[in-house]
């Protein structure tokens, strides 16, 4: 992109190993219609498909938009991803900075015009989101199942925002100046950055929420990190331990002002972590947990608990009713 130009926003995409999806990915980040220039940064962490053969494509066709960012070697899986996203984030040229990962992907053609325009017209917010569609791992947009709030548009406090996962990925929008952190101080080698972000944002300033269905997050890719989390039982726990940690840290980090929610939050971790794992013994801890759950993952303990040898069987059954 030249450099001339005044680049009101750069897009963050980050992705490994997802040929399958990045295309859709990216058509739909080149097609936005927008009255300022933008960017589009993809880190491809040293994919071993055809990945990076696509981006590089992208980046001769839109060569204005689509900038690669392809590492010679995955740093992710030596736990050293943060040096990547720092140059990332140092080469980005935005004012804004929006997020959407390799797997999912925009719906809504005007998506960054709305957001920017909010976030010109209301500079006390550090961050916004909106609502999204579930995909199926081929790209259909599930008709019944969606990734929004209740509350309709609005803030979102912080308290909301430590207490659940508010907003997809891929609907987040931050204002760059407002990440006077590049890394997260509480974030550690949890990889949920997710959550860490909201959180962050929600400690910087005020974040809106949009009830406008404007993008999609994916169900079941090969390789993702949910798919992960459902087959890898090593994964699970490891992930599950990181996030209490990560928890921890933010609590300290906010000087126990939020305790209460974290330690709410915390409990809701291991009581989902246990559930996944089929581990009734664990779970007798966290009845608390299981009292406030939604009716599916109340329906979910029970089988647990008093119908094991039913319950993995069903609970497969269930994750490919999902795709």
């Amino acid at each position: 992109m030249d450099n001339t130009n005044n680049c009101m926003v750069s897009v963050f995409c980050t992705t490994y190993n997802q040929e399958k999806y990045i295309g859709q990915c990216l058509d739909s980040m080149v097609n936005q219609k927008t009255s300022f220039p933008y960017e589009i940064i993809v880190r491809d962490d040293a994919s071993t498909d055809g990945t990076s053969q696509i981006v590089r494509e992208y980046h001769k066709k839109y060569p204005d938009k689509v900038i690669p960012f392809i590492q010679p070697e995955n740093l992710f899986q030596r736990g050293l991803e943060h040096i990547s996203f720092e140059k990332m984030f140092k080469m980005s040229r935005g004012r804004y900075i929006a997020i959407c990962d390799g797997d999912d992907f925009w719906t809504d053609e005007n998506k960054l015009q709305k957001q920017v325009d909010f976030m010109e017209s209301h500079p006390d917010y550090s961050m916004c989101g909106h609502a999204a569609y579930f995909a199926r791992e081929d790209g259909r947009l599930h008709d019944d199942k969606f990734f929004r709030l209740s509350s309709g548009s609005g803030d979102l406090s912080i308290e909301e925002i430590i207490s659940k996962w508010s907003m997809a990925t891929c609907s987040l929008l931050y204002r760059k100046s407002c990440r006077t952190d590049i890394i997260f101080p509480f974030r550690g080698k949890c990889v949920n950055d997710d959550y860490a972000t909201m959180v962050y944002f929600a400690l910087k300033g005020r974040v809106y929420y949009s009830d406008e269905l404007m993008g999609a997050y994916r169900l079941s890719c090969n390789g993702s990190v949910s798919q992960r989390l459902l087959n890898d039982r090593d994964y699970l726990v490891k992930y599950s331990t990181e996030f209490v940690e990560m928890l921890d840290r933010i609590n300290q980090f906010t000087d126990g002002q939020y305790a209460n929610l974290i330690e709410k939050q915390k409990r809701i971790t291991m009581f989902d972590m246990y559930l996944n794992l089929g581990d009734r013994k664990n779970l007798k801890q966290y009845k608390d947990v299981y009292k406030t759950a939604c009716k599916s993952t109340k329906i979910r303990y029970l089988m647990c608990m008093y119908c094991y040898p039913l319950y993995i069987p069903a609970y497969k059954a269930y994750l490919k009713l999902r795709k």
